[in-house]
């Protein structure tokens, strides 16, 4: 009777046992819960970085050079409607050489803001550009592979041109080589002619020119034949892109070398 009593014993403390061990997970595991909610938010894992916009690879160092800022005021267009350069609104004149000049177009637009790195004029209000930088990232360097294709220019009749000269327009090397009009209009007359006609071509002078060239959206640039205070004062010029004097191109004379011709001895 005895040996029962403790036997029956022995098997409630086990189950108990069993019992309490069973729920020792639960008990832990709803203590845990209120720690874990009083508990720091973990940081958030830090994004990617994101690449910076691709510009391209240069072999040279343009951070020496001086950097100049301002808001384009036109395209400096050639008499094919090509763009040579850039005016800004304070009156300087950013020059291009032709692939920097054309792929520029693509990077900033009349109106906006522009960096330019390069060398500036010692005595004119010029900049002989290198870097272009436009506002919307974008970054063009004198550098080959910069060209951007344009279809060819249409050059159509004769294109006059009337108003105020706004400033003198400078080739690449610093040389006067035309006027900018106040009407935003370029007439090129080449550097003999404006070294000859530096009066008609001062700021503030009235101008009457013709000649060929382009007059479209981008603006008007003309290479001028005639050019006066006005029309009837006007006189004939050389186009500033007339060919060199000699025989034409394809005829019999283009390749006779003088000197050449010993029959009459």
């Amino acid at each position: 009777m005895h040996i029962h009593r403790r036997s029956s014993l022995y098997v409630t403390a086990a189950l108990g046992l069993v019992a309490s061990l069973a729920g020792a997970p639960a008990i832990a595991a709803s203590k845990a819960a209120p720690e874990a909610a009083h508990a720091p938010a973990a940081a958030p894992a830090a994004p990617a970085a994101q690449p910076s916009q691709a510009q391209a690879t240069s072999a040279f160092d343009y951070s020496p050079l001086p950097v100049v800022t301002g808001t384009v005021a036109q395209y400096l267009l050639t008499s094919t409607g090509d763009v040579a350069g850039l005016l800004l609104s304070d009156g300087t004149q950013v020059l291009c050489p032709h692939r920097l000049g054309d792929a520029a177009t693509q990077v900033v637009r009349p109106g906006e803001q522009v960096s330019v790195s390069g060398l500036k004029g010692r005595a004119h209000p010029i900049v002989r550009a290198y870097v272009i930088s436009g506002p919307r990232g974008r970054r063009i360097a004198d550098e080959p592979g910069s060209e951007t294709v344009l279809p060819p220019a249409n050059i159509g009749p004769d294109v006059a041109v009337d108003g105020t000269v706004l400033a003198q327009l400078y080739d690449i090397t610093g040389a006067v080589q035309g006027v900018v009009m106040r009407d935003h209009s370029l007439v090129y007359v080449g550097r003999a002619n404006a070294a000859r006609l530096g009066n008609w071509l001062r700021p503030g002078a009235t101008l009457h020119a013709i000649g060929t060239g382009v007059n479209g959206g981008r603006g008007t640039a003309i290479n001028a034949r005639e050019i006066g205070p006005d029309v009837n004062q006007a006189i004939h010029i050389v186009p500033a892109d007339a060919p060199p004097p000699g025989a034409f191109p394809g005829s019999a004379a283009y390749d006779r070398i003088p000197g050449s011709d010993t029959s009459a001895e």
